[in-house]
């Protein structure tokens, strides 16, 4: 049996993904089977489509799948909780990915080769397949990242993440508990931290269901630009 150091687990939140659930999911067991004793942690956001029961026979049937499922609260506050019950299990790393199979699991292997060079690993879309307004505005995050905290980071909120799971845990101490898009605020607090993030590039594919209107999109942006500037006013530093 591998030792924990050697095994990772997954999180992976989803919503209303049914078309496309089963083969994301599918696809990482095949690579857990190179990294015997990984587990995955899906975290259904109160779904409404036929995601529940397609999770619930997946589990079923592997015992390295764990699904919980909870009320509808927004992707944010999804992440958050698969994180928090990530920190609890017995792996040394945790990586993070959406559940709409937009990534390859075969890029994992890119960031995990490297994975005792730094606590927090990102990759990046080398090719984003978005419409064009999703790419405007994840430049001009960028840019208020770097405006507000003077860091550069290529892809602050990429779902395609590595990080040692005890750093995790104290990054989550450090970010508010209800944020819009956690993962921008855990990319900051790693590259202030000083971590090499190595911004590793990974495939992204065309998105296949329907986008979210032009205007949710727009509100979540505004959202999460207005706390990325209230966590400013509050930063007290970086440990």
């Amino acid at each position: 049996m591998k030792k924990s150091k050697d095994t990772f687990i997954l999180v992976v939140p989803a919503y209303n993904e049914e078309l496309y659930i089963e083969d994301t999911i599918l696809s990482w067991i095949k690579l857990l089977k190179q990294l015997p004793c990984s587990e995955i942690l899906v975290i259904n956001d109160g779904s409404t489509d036929k995601t529940v029961k397609i999770l619930d026979y997946l589990s079923k049937n592997n015992p390295t799948i764990k699904v919980v499922h909870k009320k509808n609260e927004g992707h944010g506050k999804t992440i958050l909780r698969g994180y928090k019950e990530a920190i609890l299990s017995k792996h040394e790393w945790i990586f993070q990915t959406d559940g709409d199979g937009h990534y390859s699991a075969s890029n994992f292997y890119s960031l995990w080769e490297k994975r005792q060079s730094s606590d927090f690993l990102l990759g990046h879309r080398l090719k984003r397949h978005d419409p064009f307004y999703r790419i405007i505005l994840s430049v001009l995050a960028s840019l208020w990242v770097y405006v507000l905290f003077g860091v550069y980071i290529k892809d602050a909120n990429i779902p395609f993440r590595l990080i040692r799971r005890k750093y995790l845990g104290n990054l989550l101490k450090r970010i508010p508990n209800n944020v819009f898009a956690p993962n921008i605020f855990l990319s900051i607090l790693a590259r202030i931290d000083g971590h090499n993030l190595f911004y590793i590039p990974v495939s992204h594919k065309l998105r296949r269901k329907a986008h979210a209107s032009t205007f949710k999109i727009l509100k979540g942006a505004y959202k999460s630009f207005y706390e990325l500037l209230l966590f400013k006013i509050s930063f007290k530093g970086s440990r």
